[in-house]
């Protein structure tokens, strides 16, 4: 099963952008690292952060947690990890 967007906002951490999809009721922890954020929209001055930047290609990586998920590509407690090796595996 993919998992869907929700509307919960997303948070910067010290790993990355923290973020949350859903799989049927259930609620997946998704952590898009910095390195993944950068490789999709490199920082500049005045760019309002790994957060802003996130929140601009979400549907981005929300495609990517989905499809990393479908394939059972998570960590123990469930927590699906996009990196920089995802971002540019899915076509960037």
């Amino acid at each position: 099963m993919s998992l869907s967007s929700v509307g919960n906002p997303a948070w910067q951490t010290i790993r990355g952008v923290r973020f949350a999809m859903r799989n049927g009721p259930m609620l997946v922890a998704i952590l898009a690292t910095h390195d993944a954020v950068d490789d999709v929209e490199k920082a500049t001055t005045g760019d309002g952060g790994p957060l802003a930047r996130f929140n601009k290609h979400r549907d981005r990586f929300e495609l990517i947690a989905s499809a990393k998920h479908e394939r059972g590509q998570f960590e123990e407690d469930g927590l699906v990890i996009v990196d920089v090796a995802d971002v540019k595996g899915a076509g960037h």
